[in-house]
């Protein structure tokens, strides 16, 4: 099959194909609602998915291989989730894997996007000068369980009211500039919650920068925690007024470790509490999180290169900090959403751990292709 193109269509999916060879674009929906996208490969063509003005709609477990455009390229979508898809490095110069496009016209904003389990497979060594994953002005969007290449930077995440976290981010380092997560347009971006992350081997770990005058692009309630930021050359870069605090992340044989500029140091964000780590401490096995018959919730101490001399437990709702939750267990209340954070000292060196439970009724793509290196780590009640 060449090619798949539907347009104003309502109900209909597209399961258990392979197109081979398209001229353009292998599979476009325009117009459209309630539809699923299953086990659909692209390959050898110029580029790979393309979906506009739409709703309902889900795009699971699909690939490409050998699109030299955006792989997947979404406009004026909403209620969308992305899950478990392998999406191939992008090479085509301004291509990304994945990208929530806008297109200078707010009219084209997504909204309401849960992306969770893929694969973003930018490479260091493609010929793109873009990324793996961009969310473009984006209204609510929660992306979790990924593994997310880079090149330029790994995810250009310019929207509002993100929710980002157990990530593995890494590989912005074409330039300067260059990212693994980072909030980089000229416009007023809020309510980023980026947290339990891996983010490696990017020239900024995370970055509130822009592309516009210092004094613009305000970036509000940015609320960045428990994220280990390996191997970047600045860990944390801000360079433009923002809110909202950065802490309790662990910089991982970063050259820097924080460098606020211009106007990123006159900002009413809270920067403490963040630590530094030689590489000589390291967690071994993630604590585990298990629920007890009296139906609390414990966690135990896990597995550390040497003995710790100290560990801090802090239990969370909603990756939010419980004030006083410090123990070894806690009693599940309902609507909560219970995750805990172990902050362990050896000598000078820090260290955390996000307490970790089986995959039961959802298990990540990236996990199962061993990109991921942790499983569940949040449990609802």
């Amino acid at each position: 099959m060449t090619a798949i193109l539907r347009k104003k269509i309502h109900g209909a999916s597209t399961r258990g194909q392979v197109i081979d060879g398209a001229e353009d674009i292998g599979l476009a929906y325009q117009v459209f609602s309630d539809t699923v996208i299953e086990d659909v490969i692209v390959k050898n063509s110029p580029r790979g998915f393309k979906f506009h003005n739409g709703r309902n709609l889900v795009i699971r477990r699909c690939e490409t291989e050998n699109v030299r455009g955006d792989g997947i390229y979404l406009t004026m979508t909403s209620d969308v989730l992305l899950e478990n898809n392998r999406v191939g490095a992008a090479p085509g110069q301004g291509a990304d894997c994945c990208q929530f496009a806008y297109e200078n016209d707010d009219r084209n904003v997504s909204s309401n996007v849960v992306i969770r389990g893929n694969l973003f497979l930018q490479s260091p060594t493609s010929t793109s000068n873009k990324g793996a994953l961009v969310c473009g002005r984006t209204r609510q969007y929660r992306v979790e369980y990924n593994f997310i290449g880079g090149k330029n930077f790994s995810f250009s995440s310019i929207g509002d009211d993100a929710v980002v976290r157990s990530n593995v981010m890494r590989d912005g380092r074409m330039n300067d500039y260059s990212f693994g997560y980072g909030i980089g347009d000229q416009a007023n971006h809020a309510g980023h919650h980026v947290y339990d992350n891996r983010i490696e081997n990017s020239n900024r770990g995370v970055s509130l920068s822009g592309y516009s005058d210092q004094s613009l692009a305000f970036r509000k309630d940015m609320n960045i925690h428990d994220n280990v930021i390996s191997e970047c050359e600045i860990g944390f870069f801000a360079n433009r007024p923002w809110s909202g605090s950065f802490r309790r992340n662990i910089f991982l044989r970063c050259k820097q470790d924080i460098v606020l500029k211009g106007n990123g140091e006159a900002t009413a964000g809270e920067v403490d509490g963040n630590y530094l780590n030689d590489g000589s401490f390291l967690n071994v096995t993630p604590p585990p999180l298990r629920v007890k018959p009296d139906g609390k919730v414990s966690v135990s101490s896990g597995e550390w290169t040497s003995e710790p001399d100290e560990i801090r437990i802090q239990w969370r709702d909603k990756g939010i900090d419980i004030p006083g939750a410090n123990r070894p267990s806690i009693a599940i209340e309902p609507g909560m959403e219970l995750s805990c954070v172990l902050l362990a000292r050896k000598e000078q060196n820090w260290m955390l751990a996000i307490a970790e439970t089986a995959y039961d009724d959802f298990t990540p793509r990236a996990w199962q292709e061993s990109m991921l290196p942790w499983q569940k780590r949040y449990l609802s009640t």
